[in-house]
């Protein structure tokens, strides 16, 4: 492949990052020994589930084991499992890890914790440089004089300054506009009131648990040993044992997040999971031609070209496209991140961009129709849909049913009108 776009000719997209740690797993022992695992910089989970962000498949390991969260510049472990995780041997709830920590999860699993620096290129963006084995690109040294030094730094300062500026106003406005979904639920646009919405639920942006007896999902506050807490409408904490979760007495329920950021299985492996009721017989992510490197290179360079024209007007199916590509590229590679990183960024930003649109106006949507403008509301959800065309999505199902109940709505209406 001469003209391969995915060559190193190709203009990727660069967004400012900030220097310091970035961790890792290791696996030294257990099925996925050899292979590495990057840690996200918020939290990390890690389990058997296909949800988790680190999934590993020996069975004694639970489907969500243990996590791993960054606080300030620490990161810290916490046990999910009541089958344990082991530092050193010894049994932890929580730890503070260290470079080089051993964690001992199921009966063969052993992840080291590694930590990398971020190495600031001139360009004054960093590159992650894992323990891959492979030789680390050639860069030109390029002398900076004292002056041009002091310069840089006074304007990393600068940046950094409006890089948390920026991320302040990013989280109020998350947080008014959560305000505003809040009140919109109280108020008594519930997806469980009779005559409002049908009974169909409102999606969460991550995943939920329906309880034995309720109808709806309640989104999850933590995880203990005993099993997992969920909080009510009306904010009363629900404990959902482990046991029915396993048993299928309590289900879980995807959310925007897990709808878009999926996993593809060989029909062989797809099969396993529906026996162990760990995934619906509908799940559609299945590979023809599972490790096979040709075809891995083939959905990566799709997936790039449609994440350069997805910003077009009328391009908003690419981005979905683009993500859909990458996570082939990856199923087909038999890795966890692109072997390039520049690629991997890209492919990060792509499923980013796209949770967090579908999640902006699903919002926007549930506003409008909380407030009762219904056609606003249907126009939005149409917006979404063109994001996300794929028919047997969650995000698609759930849309579709809204809108439809907004569109009788907005026809009984007219006719009462005339």
């Amino acid at each position: 492949m001469a003209d391969d776009p995915t060559s190193g000719n190709l203009p990727v997209p660069q967004r400012g990052m900030m220097g310091g740690a970035r961790p890792h797993l290791e696996v030294r022992a257990g099925p996925e020994k050899g292979q590495t695992f990057r840690v996200a910089p918020g939290v990390t989970v890690i389990g058997r589930d296909p949800t988790c962000d680190i999934v590993l498949a020996e069975e004694a390991i639970s489907r969500q084991h243990c996590r791993i969260e960054r606080s300030g510049e620490q990161w810290i472990l916490r046990n999910l499992s009541s089958n344990g995780t082991r530092i050193k041997r010894k049994a932890i709830e929580e730890h503070v890890l260290s470079d080089g920590d051993e964690i001992r999860i199921g009966s063969k699993t052993r992840l080291v914790f590694v930590i990398e620096e971020v190495a600031r290129e001139t360009e004054s963006r960093a590159q992650f440089r894992p323990r891959t084995g492979l030789p680390p690109a050639e860069e030109p040294e390029v002398e900076v004089e004292p002056e041009e030094e002091e310069e840089d730094q006074e304007a990393s300062l600068f940046q950094k300054r409006k890089t948390l500026f920026i991320s302040l106003g990013v989280y109020f406005s998350i947080m008014v506009i959560g305000g505003l979904v809040a009140a919109l639920y109280l108020k008594g646009c519930r997806p469980d009131r009779p005559g409002d919405e049908g009974g169909i639920p409102w999606l969460a942006l991550e995943k939920q648990i329906v309880p034995v007896g309720w109808s709806i999902p309640l989104p999850v506050d933590r995880s203990t040993p005993a099993g997992v807490w969920v909080v009510s409408p009306s904010g009363d904490q629900i404990l959902v044992p482990h046991t029915d979760l396993e048993t299928g007495k309590a289900r879980w329920v995807n959310g925007i997040r897990q709808a878009i950021d999926v996993e593809f299985v060989t029909r062989k492996e797809l099969d396993r999971r529906v026996r162990a009721k760990e995934l619906g017989a509908s799940y559609p992510y299945v590979l023809r031609n599972p490790r096979s490197r040709t075809y891995a290179e083939q959905f990566k360079r799709r997936a790039i070209e449609d994440y350069l024209v997805s910003d077009m007007p009328g391009n908003e199916g690419k981005l979905l496209g683009a993500v859909r590509g990458f996570q082939q590229a990856l199923a087909h590679y038999g890795m966890r991140f692109l072997p390039d990183p520049s690629e991997d960024r890209m492919r990060q930003d792509a499923t980013k961009e796209l949770i967090n649109t579908v999640w902006r106006l699903y919002t926007q949507a549930r506003i409008q129709q909380g407030a009762g403008d219904y056609k606003g509301a249907v126009n939005t959800f149409d917006r979404i849909l063109k994001y996300v065309p794929e028919s047997y999505n969650l995000i698609y199902r759930n849309v579709s049913a809204h809108r439809s109940v907004l569109k009788e709505k907005i026809d009984k209406e007219g006719r009462r009108m005339r």
